[in-house]
């Protein structure tokens, strides 16, 4: 890999050494490492050492060639825990969607945004502006805004002063109403808007924890604004409620 000021060069390397096992190798010696990669050995003895003290790497005393090491597997039990968290949401998703019969979108907050990771769409689909992967307002809108809720108060002093800007004639654009909306957003344990973003579109969201309590998503029904009036506001709100609610369950059940 070519350097670049933007990366570390021995973080970069010790992913490299690391990668060398993909091929299939049990143990590497400092040698053949440093063929591999074309470093000096001094350079990847130090980076060996390195990992070996994290537990990344162990040293097999017989051959005094290296192996992967069980310290990987924290990382790993990790990675899957997140993605079990994925298919528990995504199947909690689907059901809800069945159940109310309209879009369902999960979002996370990033980089003072919103974004869409995953939605299930209704069978009616509608235009509007949460599209997965493209990053939406956290001010406007119940998709964002129960994300915003649940942040430090760094972020939305940032929000505020990067601008609120109006897509509606429903959009909240002073600083007041906005922090008065996310209290009442945390003290319900919901968030709610009415053609905020897009004309004749609605949301109703509710947030997603962690096992230690630290907001990961904001799950949200979006869908045509009569229709969801229709549907009746109080029940829509407490079936993405409940749901946001028993997946939050499943994941600290799953962190214990």
């Amino acid at each position: 890999m070519e350097q670049n000021n933007q990366y570390i060069n021995s973080i970069v390397r010790a992913v490299e050494l690391l990668n060398l096992y993909q091929s299939g190798e049990r143990e590497l010696g400092i040698t053949e490492i440093a063929r591999r990669m074309k470093l000096h050995k001094s350079s990847v003895h130090r980076i060996v050492r390195t990992l070996e003290h994290l537990g990344w790497l162990e040293q097999n005393p017989d051959s005094e060639k290296y192996k992967l090491g069980l310290g990987i597997l924290d990382v790993a039990g990790v990675l899957l825990k997140t993605y079990d968290y994925r298919e528990v949401i995504s199947a909690s998703m689907r059901e809800l969607k069945n159940a109310v019969g309209e879009t369902i979108v999960l979002s996370v907050y990033t980089n003072h945004t919103g974004v869409c990771i995953d939605l299930v769409e209704a069978e009616n689909r509608i235009t509007y502006t949460s599209k997965l992967g493209h990053p939406t307002p956290v001010y406007s809108g119940a998709t964002g805004k129960i994300l915003l809720a649940y942040q430090d108060p760094a972020e939305v002093d940032y929000t505020v002063a990067a601008g609120l800007k109006q897509f509606t004639p429903d959009t909240i654009v002073t600083e007041a109403a906005l922090r008065a909306d996310l209290a009442e957003i945390r003290k319900n344990g919901y968030a709610t808007s009415f053609e905020e973003t897009d004309y004749g579109v609605s949301a109703i969201g509710a947030p997603i924890f962690s096992g230690n309590g630290a907001l990961l998503y904001g799950l949200s029904i979006v869908g045509p604004t009569e229709r969801l009036r229709e549907k009746g506001v109080e029940a829509l709100i407490k079936a993405v409620v409940d749901e946001a609610a028993s997946i939050t369950g499943r994941i600290r059940n799953m962190s214990v």
